[in-house]
């Protein structure tokens, strides 16, 4: 394809949504990584939890995520490939009593805002959840959340945006080329590729790639970390489990293993986006695990991994065409991106199209162009090994 309509430059869970999306609506579209293939280390969607999760979010986020929460029972059908969705809930619990008034403030503004959610407590939670804390004295339920592998889904969009004529160009060095009048495609290896519009969309890579045009964004990227535990019984927690206090993200695979998240950072080894585990943190979010759940302190650890996340200031994605011709950025999703990614996908593919895609109006890019410069610092130069 020597002249796509459309480039993305990144081939995560966002790049690859959005570039699926663009070719079912016609345009002609090149996916450019330097990855070999989507979610590859130390990317976020290597790195990400998988949760399907739309309670708890932001008011910019609602539409979005409950536009994804529709798609995702299907999203195996229409991608053609096993993603291993489970839709067994999402549990946010509280072990507190001062907890509960959290747990019930979540549940009227998710109610208020169209979300099926509700209070449980007692009988109901351990029908729910049995093998967590006794000590959980209620929690927000969302039925209809869940699960997926997000390297599955990543790359099962490319499959699909391959079958459906588009291109992807992986493997090889990428770089924005700029002209006089903006930004007009990439270069990719020895090959340079020209189009009317370049979308990056590469998450804490995105940094990188606009520091190439002498831009700056405000956006960081942490490292955060994952673990995950030998195999156990099967079927022992069907929900995802967050809870009030607790830095954690618990849930059971398929195959039985327990998988570990939450914002615990990781050390940057100063090469890049690679970072490394912390053992004190490690050792942290396993306790917190175990306390939200004791069975799992049968388990052991058996793998640890760390991935770039890019966050921005206020918690939202920067989306949308930039001020500078050419050029239209969909990266900082700040942890949260997965579950609304079909949705996304599907946004910016109409927006690019027609324009002035309400939903998408939350994130515009340029949004935080008046910030404060000294809160812009501080927010970049935060301690990287923080823990929220």
């Amino acid at each position: 394809m020597t002249r796509p309509d459309v480039i993305v430059a990144g081939a995560g869970i966002i790049g690859t949504m959005i570039a699926w999306h663009l070719v079912r609506n016609g345009a002609r579209v090149v996916l450019a990584d330097p990855a070999q293939q989507p979610a590859s280390a130390s990317s976020a969607t290597w790195a990400s939890a998988g949760g399907l999760r739309r309670q708890g979010r932001s008011a910019a986020d609602q539409p979005l995520t409950r536009i994804a929460a529709a798609r995702w029972p299907g999203m195996e059908a229409e991608l053609d490939a096993d993603l291993e969705v489970s839709l067994g809930g999402h549990l946010h619990l509280t072990e507190t009593e001062a907890g509960l008034e959290v747990i019930r403030a979540r549940v009227a503004t998710d109610r208020a805002a169209g979300l099926d959610i509700e209070l449980v407590e007692g009988a109901h939670l351990r029908e729910i959840a049995p093998e967590v804390t006794p000590r959980a004295l209620g929690g927000a339920w969302t039925p209809g959340d869940g699960q997926a592998h997000p390297g599955r889904v990543a790359r099962a969009a490319l499959a699909a945006f391959r079958r459906a004529g588009g291109e992807a160009r992986l493997g090889a060095p990428v770089r924005l080329t700029r002209g006089a009048a903006g930004v007009t495609g990439i270069t990719t290896g020895p090959d340079a590729l020209e189009a009317p519009l370049t979308i990056v969309a590469a998450g804490a890579w995105s940094l990188e790639l606009l520091a190439g045009l002498g831009l700056t964004l405000p956006l960081r990227w942490r490292a955060l970390t994952m673990l995950l535990s030998d195999m156990a019984v099967p079927g022992l927690l069907a929900p995802t489990v967050t809870a009030v206090g607790r830095n954690l993200s618990l849930k059971q695979l398929r195959s039985g293993q327990f998988m570990l998240g939450g914002n615990w950072m990781s050390r940057p080894t100063g090469q890049g986006l690679q970072a490394l585990p912390v053992d004190t943190h490690m050792s942290e979010q396993w306790s917190t695990g175990v306390a939200v759940m004791p069975r799992l302190a049968r388990q052991r650890m058996v793998q640890v991994w760390a991935g770039a996340e890019a966050q921005s200031p206020d918690g939202n994605p920067l989306v949308g065409r930039m001020s500078m011709p050419g050029l239209y950025l969909a990266a900082g999703f700040s942890n949260h991106g997965f579950q609304i990614s079909p949705a996304v996908g599907a946004a910016v593919a109409e927006d690019v199209a027609r324009g002035g895609h309400p939903l998408l109006a939350p994130f515009d890019p340029h949004r935080l162009d008046a910030t404060d410069p000294d809160a812009l610092a501080r927010f970049h130069s935060a301690p990287i090994l923080a823990v929220a």
